[in-house]
């Protein structure tokens, strides 16, 4: 038995001495395949600048009107301490009041209907199911950690004919931006679906500093959308 196993011992070291250097190149062989195959995936998962260069000149710019919507000024309203507003008792007996006002009846949306008609113009369905619209139309609850939870508002809220913003609602919008299109390009994300847009930007009051945003972007039904907030 232990010279049987000497024998079969050294038939695979020999076997091993006559062939190591094919054995080795085909590892190697097979490593290089592998990382060519990522490599060219990663090449043919990114889409070409002149692909999606419209568009995103086309997301950037129309973002700001909704970007302002969203986490910015918001809409025009009727302000509770307004001289025509006491004057007219506007607010008088609506419990509502304590936390919003009527968006006027002149702004450019009247309804979360339109609202989310144009911001879906821009960002992706699931970007905004999972953050945007949770903060902005349905309000939200998180626990504390010690027993409690920390209440989210809706910033926008719909009663009877009248559409109600959000008194207290804590924006971020910076204000408008400005970008060099020139400076675009594109970083793959391993995914055909995902990838990372990047470009130099600075808001239009400090032009001084300029600084190299990214921006992911995500493909939808046949065509991209921002898939995060740029502020």
């Amino acid at each position: 038995m232990e010279e049987t196993k000497k024998i079969s011992k050294e038939i695979i070291l020999e076997f091993f001495k006559k062939h190591y250097k094919k054995m080795i190149a085909g590892a190697l062989a097979v490593i290089v395949l592998t990382v060519t195959c990522l490599l060219l995936f990663q090449c043919n998962s990114v889409p070409k600048i002149e692909n999606i260069y419209d568009r995103m000149v086309y997301l950037l710019d129309s973002s700001q009107e909704v970007n302002s919507l969203i986490y910015g000024c918001g809409l025009p309203v009727w302000e509770d301490d307004s001289e025509y507003v006491e004057f007219m008792h506007v607010y008088y007996g609506l419990e509502t009041a304590r936390n919003y006002e009527i968006v006027m009846p002149n702004a450019k949306y009247l309804s979360v209907q339109e609202m989310k008609e144009e911001i879906e113009k821009i960002y992706s369905k699931e970007y905004l199911d999972d953050v945007i619209y949770r903060s902005i139309f349905d309000g939200y609850a998180i626990e504390d950690g010690i027993g409690g939870s920390v209440i989210g508002v809706a910033r926008y809220y719909e009663e009877g004919a009248y559409l109600w913003q959000s008194k207290d609602f804590k924006t971020f919008y910076t204000g408008m931006r400005v970008y060099d299109y020139s400076t675009m390009q594109i970083r793959s994300l391993g995914k055909t679906d995902r990838c990372v847009v990047t470009i130099d930007s600075w808001l239009e009051d400090e032009p001084e500093n300029v600084e190299n945003i990214e921006i992911l972007i995500t493909l939808q039904d046949g065509q991209w959308y921002l898939d995060n907030f740029v502020a």
